[in-house]
């Protein structure tokens, strides 16, 4: 699935005004929502809760004029995401303090939080663009509004299962990634995943396990190396790694950049948990 699969056409609301709080803006696209079918109208006031109580908790204004409200509920039978456009800008309490121009509302049923962040990962990658940004926030057209991001959505969201049955090893050997490997791991639906750190793990070795005392340890132009373990439900998410990570300029296939193995795991005790909270 893609992100305009959640995102319907009458889930879309352009050219808002900017309303002086939060839960004028919350209640008018729940009430919107319920308008068009998207939610039923006995969980309206609920939701607006949700999303209020969320914002207590932590602003959802997480910088460069976007915002990301989002609740899960027991109730919804199914997730969707609403989008709106605030050209003039709102006062949001944001990270950055900047005002808000894209609020994205995410909506999803309390047991799938591991969907929930699949799309969050994904879409929060998408709108790092500034370009994109831009087109989202001048579209005067829904169907334009969803064709920006289904243009910059081009690897699919796997399904996610409970316990993975495949394994994977990631090596990446160059400093500054940590951010798009652990989202693009998210947005792909890795499980249990684990980083070991080159650095760490050699100091580790040397002075703490004796029998590795006279282990001597390679040391290339790039010494920074870090290595990325954890499951998969298929080896299909494997090849969408590898393509998220050279869409954001992480190349594990130049020479020296590291490697990506996925294999079939034989036997895998233990899993991640069933319930995510978010």
């Amino acid at each position: 699935m893609f992100v305009i699969d959640y995102l319907k056409p009458e889930g879309v609301f352009l050219n808002l005004g900017a309303y002086k709080k939060k839960e004028e803006l919350f209640s008018v696209l729940v009430d919107k929502a319920c308008d068009a079918g998207l939610l039923p109208d006995e969980l309206r006031d609920a939701v607006v809760a949700e999303l209020v109580d969320r914002e207590k908790q932590a602003t959802t204004g997480i910088g460069e004029g976007i915002a990301i409200p989002h609740c899960k509920m027991e109730g919804l039978k199914n997730a969707c995401v609403l989008a709106a456009t605030i050209p003039e800008g709102m006062k949001y309490a944001s990270m950055d303090g900047r005002p808000v121009r894209l609020v994205f509302c995410f909506l999803f049923p309390a047991e799938q939080g591991m969907q929930y962040l699949q799309v969050l990962a994904k879409l929060s990658r998408i709108l790092k663009d500034e370009n994109i940004r831009n087109k989202l926030i001048l579209a005067q057209d829904v169907e334009v509004f969803r064709s920006v991001l289904a243009e910059a959505d081009v690897v699919p969201l796997t399904k996610v299962g409970k316990r993975g049955n495949f394994a994977f090893i990631l090596c990446v050997n160059e400093e500054g990634t940590d951010e798009a490997v652990l989202s693009s791991l998210v947005e792909i639906g890795a499980q249990t995943a684990i980083i070991l750190e080159s650095e760490t793990l050699q100091k580790k070795l040397l002075y703490d396990i004796p029998i590795f005392a006279g282990v001597k340890f390679f040391h290339s132009k790039t010494p920074f190396s870090k290595t990325y373990v954890g499951t998969l439900s298929s080896l299909e998410q494997a090849d969408f790694l590898a393509k998220l990570l050279k869409g954001q300029g992480v190349d594990i296939m130049k020479p020296g950049g590291g490697f990506l193995l996925a294999f079939e795991a034989g036997r895998l005790i233990g899993g991640v948990p069933e319930d995510l909270d978010v």
